[in-house]
């Protein structure tokens, strides 16, 4: 008999995308076309910071979402000790050990855990002098949660 698992998984993911989407509307709302109908956009000013607050979103809960699915796939294909083993390794091991070796995954989970850091641990006064944009944070976050269910899927 399989033991009853309770996880907030799903509720991570779905916080994650709801927020990927509610960012994408609010940058394409701030895109306005130039009066004279030359190519290019007018952006529009922010004052409230909402796509700049959605993107945080979608990367604090990708990041709860991968740490859950990782916590709970390592436990259920070796054991709770080869996860304490793993607990403080880079999210690129982990999946290594769950046999993702796809070298684009790899290097997205390592884009993520590094802007996941800077964005979310704000130090700055140990700024690493790389601008980041979260915006862009997120699109790679959202992509990296898609691609990472795909990978485990097909396992």
């Amino acid at each position: 008999m399989s033991e009853l698992i309770l996880t907030n998984i799903s509720a991570y993911k779905a916080i994650a995308i709801d927020a990927f989407e509610s960012m994408q509307t609010l940058i394409k709302s701030g895109h306005k076309p130039k009066d004279d109908e030359t190519q290019g956009w007018i952006l529009q000013f922010d004052p409230s910071q909402m796509s700049f607050k959605q993107a945080m979103i979608v990367i604090v809960f990708t990041g709860m979402w991968l740490e859950a699915l990782l916590h709970l796939l390592i436990v259920r294909d070796y054991n709770e000790d080869k996860f304490r083993e793993f607990d403080f390794k880079p999210y690129e091991e982990k999946l290594k050990l769950l046999d993702i070796t796809d070298q684009s995954i790899l290097e997205a989970a390592s884009r993520f855990r590094r802007a996941r850091k800077e964005l979310v641990h704000e130090k700055a006064y140990f700024d690493t002098g790389e601008a980041k944009v979260a915006q862009y944070e997120a699109h790679n976050a959202h992509q990296l949660l898609l691609t990472i269910e795909l990978a485990l899927l097909a396992n």
